[in-house]
C-alpha cells in the first residue's frame, strides 16, 4: 500500500472515530437529560452537575468535527470528565445514609449501567491493551467501592445479605462482559493481521519485487482471464514479449546494480507506453511480457514499436539500452503456453536477425511488416 493509500485509510479511521464520538455525546446527553428531567428534589448532584456536564459535552463537538484538532487529544478529555462524573454518581448512590439495600435499584438500574457504557468508551478510545487495563481498573475500583458501602452498612447494622448478593453479581456480569468484549477485540485484531498478512503475501507474489510490474506468475493468470474473455467475446488478442539486448554485457560492463537500475527504467517506459487496458510484466530476467487484449496483429506491433523506440531513447548512466520484441495474437484455440510459445520464437528469429526490432512470424503480417524478420 502506498503512502498516499495509508493516509487516506488513516483520514478515514479517524472521521469515523470523530463521528463514533460524537454519538457517544448525543446518547450519554440524551441519558443524562432524561435523568435530570425526572429528577427527585433535593438531589443536588442531579441538580447542579448534570446540567453542567451537558453543557461541557455539546461544547466539545464542534471541537470533534474540527479535523485541525486532534481527537486523541480530546478523545482522553472526554472520557476523564466522563469517569470523574460517573465514580462521583456511584459514591453518591453507595455512600448514602439511607439503607444500601433501598438503593439497589437506582444503582442496578442506572449507575452501573452508566459505568458498563464507559468501559465501552474506555475500549473505544484506548487501543485493546491499555483500553483492557484501564477498564478492569474501573471495574475493581467500583467493586472496592461497593464492598466498602457493604461494609459501612454492616457497621451501622443494617441489613446487607440482598445487597451484597447483588452487587457481587452486577460485578461478575461487568467483569465477564469486559473479558468477551476485549477477547473479540483480540480475536479481530488477529483475524486483521493475518487477513493484512496474507494481502502482503499475495501482493509480493503477484508483484515483482525490483520493477514493481506484474510478476509472471499475476501475468499467467491475467492472460488466462483475457484469453477466456476474447474467446468469450469473440475479440482479438496479442502479447509481446521482447528481451533486453546484450544485458549480460551491460552487468560485466557496469555491475548488476546498473542493470537493476537499467530494468526498473525499463519496467516504467513500458508502463507509460502502453495503454491503461495492456498490462506489462516482468516474464524473468530481462524479459518482460506485454499482453493486449481487444489488438489485432498491426495495432500489437504498432504498440510495440513504441515501446521499442521508448526504451531506446531512456536516459541511462550506461548508455542507450534497446530490446527485442516478439509478437503474435491468439489463434481463438491455443493455450496460454502455445501463444507464449509462439512469441519466444519470434523474439529469439529477432535477435538471430540483428536485435533492436519488433518481428512477427504471423502467416499474414500486416503491410509494411515483414513476415519473421526486419523491423517493424
Amino acid at each position: 500500500m502506498g503512502t498516499q493509500s495509508v493516509d487516506a485509510a488513516l483520514d478515514r479511521l479517524d472521521r469515523r472515530k470523530r463521528r463514533a464520538y460524537v454519538l457517544v455525546i448525543v446518547l450519554v446527553g440524551a441519558v443524562t437529560a432524561g435523568n435530570w428531567v425526572i429528577a427527585e428534589p433535593g438531589d443536588a448532584f442531579l441538580t447542579y452537575v448534570y446540567p453542567a456536564m451537558i453543557a461541557f459535552l455539546l461544547a466539545c463537538v464542534p471541537f470533534l468535527l474540527n479535523p485541525r484538532i486532534p481527537a486523541s487529544r480530546l478523545a482522553p478529555v472526554l472520557l476523564g470528565t466522563a469517569t470523574a462524573v460517573v465514580l462521583t454518581r456511584l459514591v453518591d448512590m453507595l455512600y448514602r445514609s439511607e439503607s444500601l439495600e433501598a438503593r439497589l435499584l437506582d444503582l442496578t438500574g442506572a449507575q452501573y449501567w452508566a459505568l458498563g457504557a464507559l468501559l465501552l468508551l474506555t475500549l473505544l478510545v484506548f487501543d485493546r491493551r491499555r483500553g483492557a487495563r484501564v477498564a478492569g481498573g474501573l471495574v475493581a475500583l467500583s467493586l472496592a467501592l461497593a464492598l466498602g458501602a457493604i461494609a459501612l452498612e454492616a457497621a451501622r447494622g443494617g441489613p446487607v445479605a440482598e445487597a451484597t448478593e447483588y452487587l457481587l453479581r452486577v460485578h461478575g456480569f461487568l467483569g465477564i462482559s469486559l473479558v468477551i468484549v476485549v477477547a473479540s477485540l483480540g480475536f479481530r485484531e488477529e483475524l486483521h493481521r493475518a487477513t493484512e498478512r496474507a494481502e502482503a503475501y499475495r501482493t509480493q507474489a503477484l508483484t515483482d519485487h525490483l520493477t514493481g510490474l506484474a510478476s509472471r506468475q499475476a501475468a499467467a493468470g491475467r492472460l488466462r482471464e483475457e484469453l477466456a474473455d476474447a474467446a468469450r467475446r469473440g475479440r482479438p488478442l496479442a502479447v509481446a514479449l521482447l528481451d533486453v539486448d546484450r544485458f549480460k554485457d551491460l552487468n560485466d560492463a557496469h555491475g548488476h546494480e546498473a542493470g537493476d537500475v537499467a530494468l526498473v527504467a525499463l519496467a516504467g517506459g513500458l508502463e507509460e507506453t502502453v495503454r491503461a487496458r495492456d498490462l506489462a510484466a516482468r516474464w524473468g530476467g530481462e524479459e518482460f511480457l506485454l499482453v493486449l487484449p481487444e489488438t489485432d496483429l498491426a495495432a500489437a506491433v504498432a504498440v510495440a514499436e513504441r515501446c521499442r523506440e521508448a526504451l531506446a531513447r531512456l536516459p541511462l548512466d550506461t548508455g542507450p539500452v534497446t530490446a527485442t520484441f516478439g509478437v503474435t495474437t491468439w489463434d481463438g484455440e491455443e493455450s496460454a503456453d502455445r501463444l507464449i510459445g509462439r512469441a519466444d520464437r519470434a523474439l529469439y528469429r529477432g535477435k538471430a536477425d540483428g536485435r533492436d526490432r519488433v518481428v512477427s512470424l504471423e502467416p499474414a503480417a500486416p503491410a509494411g511488416v515483414p513476415r519473421g524478420t526486419g523491423r517493424c
